[in-house]
């Protein structure tokens, strides 16, 4: 078993390794992946622990490195966290977190990867990152130096630390939580997903459509512009410079302070507050 799981491996980091491949595909899978961004221009994947049952392959198409697990419309749903996750797969049953194909995926550090199915990944540090999540697979992701962008459409969640701007886009049920944000942020949340931001430094800007919320704990917005269609909340606990808002529904735009002007539209029983 030990010269099985060597030989995928080697396999593996063949197929990728030859090619200086800009991005990473996941697709289709079930999987654990650790990502580890590195001064280097190609991308190489290692297979570390295969299962027999949910195989990969992986191969170039371009600038594109895929790694692709076949599974396509038989992952049902995700349950559980962390160790605890499990997956059901049509045909293969209930797998569990150390069931799942561990893989280990080196990249520039400029990191760029998308991935679906249900894919349980961290990211180390890097100098930029564009994470797109789709699927119920949550992610960890360490400090981002520049600027980030995640994709999250599932049910899935993303965790993250500091970063410089920020990008998120949530189309579900999916969480995103990161730490400071050291530049602009951009938040656009369509059905019931939620952001939730320790602080930001820089223009702010926040989209809802549907149930989803935004909370962001403090810090200070250059301009804050919040757009609200349906019930959703954007609760910033920080200062603005000035903000504008519109809202269509019962939705609801909190801030902590506005030093400057405010301007507001509201169609139906939502909500602007200013203060405590």
């Amino acid at each position: 078993m030990r010269l099985q799981t060597i030989l995928l491996a080697a396999a593996a980091v063949f197929s990728a390794g030859a090619a200086e491949a800009a991005s990473i595909e996941i697709k289709d899978a079930v999987a654990r992946v650790t990502v580890v961004p590195e001064n280097r221009s190609d991308i190489k994947v290692e297979i570390i622990s295969p299962n027999s049952r949910l195989p990969l392959s992986v191969r170039t198409l371009g600038d594109r490195t895929i790694v692709d697990g076949d599974l396509d419309r038989k992952i049902r749903s995700c349950r559980g966290s962390g160790e605890r996750s499990t997956v059901e797969v049509r045909e293969v049953g209930t797998v569990g977190y150390a069931e799942m194909p561990q893989v280990v995926i080196h990249t520039p550090r400029d990191v760029h990867i998308d991935t679906g199915g249900a894919v349980f990944g961290s990211v180390g540090r890097s100098a930029s990152l564009n994470l797109g999540n789709s699927g119920c697979g949550d992610w960890t992701v360490a400090n981002v130096e520049g600027d980030a962008r995640v994709s999250q459409a599932g049910s899935g969640d993303t965790r993250m630390g500091s970063s410089g701007s920020l990008k998120v886009r949530v189309a579900g049920s999916g969480d995103v939580a990161t730490a400071d944000v050291k530049g602009g942020l951009d938040i656009s949340i369509a059905g019931s997903g939620s952001a939730h931001v320790k602080s930001v430094s820089g223009p702010l800007e926040i989209s809802v459509a549907g149930s989803g919320d935004v909370d962001i704990a403090g810090g200070r917005a250059t301009t804050m512009k919040v757009s609200i269609a349906g019930s959703g909340d954007v609760d910033f606990d920080g200062s603005a410079d000035s903000l504008k808002a519109r809202i269509a529904g019962s939705g609801d735009v909190h801030a902590g302070q506005v030093r400057g002007e405010v301007s507001k539209t509201i169609m139906g029983s939502g909500s602007v507050r200013i203060g405590d």
